[in-house]
């Protein structure tokens, strides 16, 4: 039995290298497939937005 790198750097860099999928335009893109359920009279901003501004506080920690 072969034994384990003490090192985590070293077993890391025999390790495959890996490929990450190319962006596909971040998290409004995403969003601005959604539907909006909204009625057209009063709607001021656009669904995405409102969304992506509710996910960035609910990262950034806030409840409410």
């Amino acid at each position: 039995m072969p034994t384990l790198p003490s090192s985590l750097i070293s077993s890391l860099s025999r390790a495959p290298a890996l490929t990450l999928p190319k962006p596909l335009g971040g998290l409004p893109a995403a969003l601005a497939c959604l539907p909006d359920p909204r009625a057209r009279r009063g709607v001021r901003y656009p669904l995405a937005v409102v969304v992506t501004a509710a996910v960035c506080a609910v990262v950034a920690g806030y409840r409410s």
